[in-house]
C-alpha cells in the first residue's frame, strides 16, 4: 500500500472530502494527485496532515508497508515520533515504535533497535540497561558524523550524557559555533537543547566558570514563539551559576519562578528534573 492509498482509506473512514481532509496543511488539488500517487508529499507536511486529522502517527506508519521509495521517509517518520516520544519522558510510546521497528523490514533496523533501546534507558534512569557495547556504538555514531545534519545534531544531543564533561565542551563548542546563524528553527530548538545540556552538566560538575560562553551564545539566538521554552530554560540553569557566584537568593526565586511555568505549562516531571538540581545548589 502507498502513502496515498493509506492516506485516502483514512480519509473515507471520516467521511470527509479532500478539500475538508486538506484543511490548510496543503491544497486540494495536490492533495488529490497525492491519493492517486501523481506526487509525492514531504515528511513535514504528511506529519502536518496527520495531526490536523488526529491520526496517530505510530498507527499510520505501523500499516504502512515498507517499500524501497518510502523506506527513507519511514525512517525519518520514526526517528522524529522516537524523538518526540523521548522528549515527552513516554516509555510507552518508545515501546511502542520499538515494536514496530522490530517487525519491519527496515534495512537499518539495528540502528533504529538501538537508538530507541537508548532513548528508553536515558528516560527510565537506568543507563544500567545499556552495556559498554551500546554505549560505545552511539558515542562511535556520533564521532563519525563528518557533517552534522539536523538528525546529527539531534543524536548528539539527546546522548551527551554518554561522554565526559572535557569531551562534551570540544564538541559541544565546535557544533553550536556552526550551528549559531541558522535561520532553521529546528536547529535552533536543537542548538538550544545541546546549550541547555552543556549548563545542566557544567552545574552539576561546579564548572560554573564553563557556562558564560554558552549563555552567551544562546543570546545570539533571537527569542519567537517557537523557541521560547527553550530560551525560557536558559535562565532557569543560569541563575543557579549566578547565585553559586553571589549567594543572591534573588536567583534563586527566579529559577523558582520558571519551575512553576513549567509546571501550569504541564511539564510536572521536567520542572522536577530542575527542581532537583535547584535544591542541590542552594
Amino acid at each position: 500500500m502507498t502513502t496515498g492509498e493509506l492516506l485516502k482509506d483514512y480519509r473515507i473512514s471520516q467521511c470527509k472530502t479532500q478539500k475538508q481532509w486538506a484543511g490548510d496543511v496543503i491544497s486540494a488539488s495536490f492533495y488529490a494527485k497525492v491519493e492517486k500517487n501523481l506526487s509525492r508529499i514531504s515528511a513535514d507536511d504528511l506529519i502536518e496532515l496527520l495531526h490536523f486529522n488526529q491520526i496517530p502517527l505510530i498507527d499510520f506508519f505501523s500499516k504502512l508497508r515498507p517499500k524501497d521509495k518510502l523506506i527513507h521517509q519511514q525512517e525519518l517518520e520514526i526517528n522524529r515520533m522516537a524523538n518526540e516520544a523521548y522528549y515527552r519522558n513516554s516509555e510507552k510510546e518508545l515501546q511502542q515504535i520499538r515494536e514496530v521497528v522490530a517487525e519491519s523490514k527496515l534495512p537499518n533496523k539495528n540502528d533504529e533497535l538501538l537508538l530507541i533501546d537508548s532513548y528508553i534507558a536515558v528516560i527510565s534512569k537506568e543507563p544500567e540497561k545499556l552495556d559498554k557495547k551500546v554505549i560505545d556504538e552511539i558515542k562511535e555514531k556520533v564521532f563519525n558524523i563528518s557533517n552534522f545534519d539536523e538528525e546529527g545534531l539531534i543524536t548528539y544531543c539527546n546522548f551527551m550524557n554518554f561522554f565526559s564533561l572535557d569531551t562534551n565542551l570540544l564538541l559541544s563548542k565546535k557544533i553550536v559555533k556552526q550551528f549559531i546563524g541558522t535561520n532553521s528553527i529546528e536547529k535552533q530548538k536543537i542548538v538550544l537543547g545541546i546549550i541547555i545540556n552543556m549548563l545542566i552538566l557544567c552545574v552539576q560538575s561546579k564548572k560554573f566558570d564553563e557556562t558564560d560562553i554558552f549563555v552567551n551564545y544562546a543570546d545570539q539566538i533571537k527569542t519567537t514563539p517557537a523557541i521560547f521554552f527553550y530560551k525560557m530554560l536558559v535562565p532557569a540553569f543560569y541563575n543557579i551559576v549566578k547565585y553559586q557566584n553571589t549567594h543572591n537568593k534573588k536567583f534563586l526565586d527566579e529559577t523558582e519562578t520558571i519551575i512553576k511555568s513549567i509546571k501550569l505549562a504541564g511539564m510536572p516531571d521536567y520542572s522536577k528534573d530542575i527542581e532537583e538540581l535547584l535544591l542541590k545548589n542552594k
